[in-house]
């Protein structure tokens, strides 16, 4: 990969920023270097100019050491003053080369053995570290080892013995290893850097990516026109960056999670759906009112989509979506996409009666539209079947128990062939048994406790006044209840049915019922429960 020319001014004024952090470290190693020389040609008695040469490259370190000091507190430096301090240090770094090479050269040219064979060993390490200080900056690695390893090679083999041809032989040797080490160091460098630029190219791709999901994450949000442009203006920048198909759909996945706006309906998604029917089912149960729902589906849907595309059948289910939201008119009505194929509509507050009355509409509307469904094998237009269900909420009834009664209601509006409405009913877990006179005689308390007993039950009489609040009525055994005058409201789960005197409701063991009277006069009622 090629960098830019901004990634290579921004490369070299990193190489150029390392380069002076380890000019400490190479100045300590350089210090340390020669005063090991200064101690062992002090050892040997070397003469005084011997002893003056070690000192050299200190005082070279303590001008090296100003100069990088100079660079940490003007740092970052402009760029164009970046070339200026790489040549200032190649300048240090030469001059602490010669400043080894000559104290090597001398050593070897006087023949002071010991000390020459230190002095080209400390040069040839020297050289070694820098190649590594100065990883990924090649000049100034030559540069320094030529001038610490060349003049005492040069001097090595002037001397013409067989002590000046291995230390010419080890001088040369140490110089392309440090040039062959320092080509290694820089390509690894060099690697990494590219890595590096990589990585934060990439890093800013995916900025730019996120950043325009965001954009359009607010732009679905304003309105259906505006959400569709974002839809074009993303296709457009898809194309224009050359993404594939898959990163295309993928992104897709993402805008349609994080909206609650399903794109293909225009209805609220699953999730968004489910929020708000949580939250309606806690103010249901708070207040003590009903909910309905209202499931649809289109009937022989996947014949029409097969026989007009996918396209033209996202553009029907779009079109009875639009129906079904016409019909939420109050506050916490809310229409929503439930699954592929079905459609939603919540109804806090609504009555199993109300709630049925508005399916039923809703069927008709559909029907009258009259598109036509050419995949279909029984009808010409397009129709659908609905399911409603209508629970009162309770603490220990789960929420979802209404989506379960819509749903298999749904069901069974489809198994009777479509373009039905099937509410759920669950006032058919209790049996009405009716007074017959002929049979049963003239209605009073007798006769009816005198029939509850011939049943095998035993009866309990209680009076419920006009007025009253609802009496719940829940039983772990088989009941009966007998109102003797007065007509009975009995309540299960927002479904009402009214009782007149005489009649016999058989309940089932834990049914909870809701029992108030129904009109200004009170009622008289028989509770009788199976007799053990």
């Amino acid at each position: 990969m090629d960098f830019s020319e901004t990634a290579v001014i921004r490369f070299e004024a990193k190489q150029t920023d390392r380069l002076f952090n380890l000019a400490y470290l190479d100045c300590i190693s350089t210090t340390i270097g020669a005063l090991v020389v200064l101690a062992v040609a002090w050892t040997v008695e070397a003469p005084k100019s011997a002893l003056i040469l070690p000192l050299l490259p200190l005082i070279l370190c303590v001008g090296r050491w100003v100069i990088a000091t100079t660079y940490k507190r003007s740092a970052p430096p402009p760029a164009a003053a970046i070339k200026r301090w790489t040549l200032m240090f190649n300048i240090g770094a030469i001059g602490s080369g010669l400043a080894w090479g000559g104290i090597a050269a001398y050593y070897v040219y006087s023949d002071i053995i010991a000390t020459a064979i230190l002095a080209t060993g400390a040069a040839a390490i020297m050289a070694f570290c820098a190649a590594v200080f100065y990883a990924g900056s090649l000049l100034p690695s030559i540069l320094f080892a030529a001038s610490a390893l060349l003049p005492s090679a040069g001097i090595a083999i002037v001397r013409g013995d067989q002590l000046g041809l291995i230390i010419c032989a080890a001088m040369v040797a140490a110089f392309a290893l440090v040039i062959l080490c320092s080509i290694v160091v820089k390509r690894f460098v060099w690697e990494s850097a590219i890595s590096q630029n990589e990585s934060e190219q990439l890093a800013g791709h995916l900025d730019q990516r996120r950043t325009q999901v965001e954009k359009l994450n607010v732009a679905l949000k304003t309105s259906t026109d505006k959400r569709e442009q974002a839809e074009i203006t993303l296709r457009r920048t898809a194309a224009d960056l050359g993404l594939v198909q898959g990163k295309a759909k993928a992104l897709a996945t993402t805008l349609e999670r994080v909206s609650p706006i399903c794109q293909v309906t225009g209805l609220a998604n699953r999730r968004h759906f489910d929020e708000q029917f949580e939250s309606e089912w806690r103010r249901a149960t708070r207040e003590q009112k009903p909910m309905s729902l209202i499931i649809t589906e289109i009937d022989e849907f996947e014949a029409y989509a097969t026989s007009n595309g996918n396209q033209a059948a996202d553009a029907l289910l779009k079109r009875v979506a639009q129906s079904i939201k016409g019909f939420g008119r109050r506050s916490g009505d809310l229409a929503g996409r439930f699954e592929d194929e079905k459609l939603a509509l919540m109804l806090p507050g609504c009555d199993a009666r109300n709630a049925a009355r508005m399916a039923d509409a809703l069927r008709k509307r559909i029907e009258a539209i009259k598109i036509a469904h050419s995949g279909a094998k029984n009808r010409e237009t397009v129709t659908i079947h609905v399911g409603v269900a209508t629970i009162k909420p309770a603490r220990s009834l789960p929420n979802v128990e209404l989506q379960k009664r819509a749903d298999a209601a749904l069901y069974e509006a489809r198994f009777q062939g479509g373009n039905k409405v099937v509410a759920y009913k669950p006032l058919s877990k209790l049996k009405l048994e009716r007074w017959d006179q002929p049979n049963d005689g003239p209605l009073s308390e007798q006769s009816l406790t005198q029939k509850l007993l011939v049943w095998g039950y035993d009866t309990a009489k209680d009076i419920l006044q006009p007025g009253d609040k609802p009496r719940e009525h829940v039983s772990d055994n088989d009941t009966i209840i007998a109102p003797l005058t007065g007509e009975l409201l009995i309540d299960v789960e927002g479904h009402t049915m009214a009782v007149k005197g005489g009649d016999s409701i058989f309940v089932p063991s834990g049914v909870a019922l809701m029992l108030q009277a129904s009109n200004d006069k009170p009622v008289v009622k028989f509770t009788a429960t199976k007799s053990k």
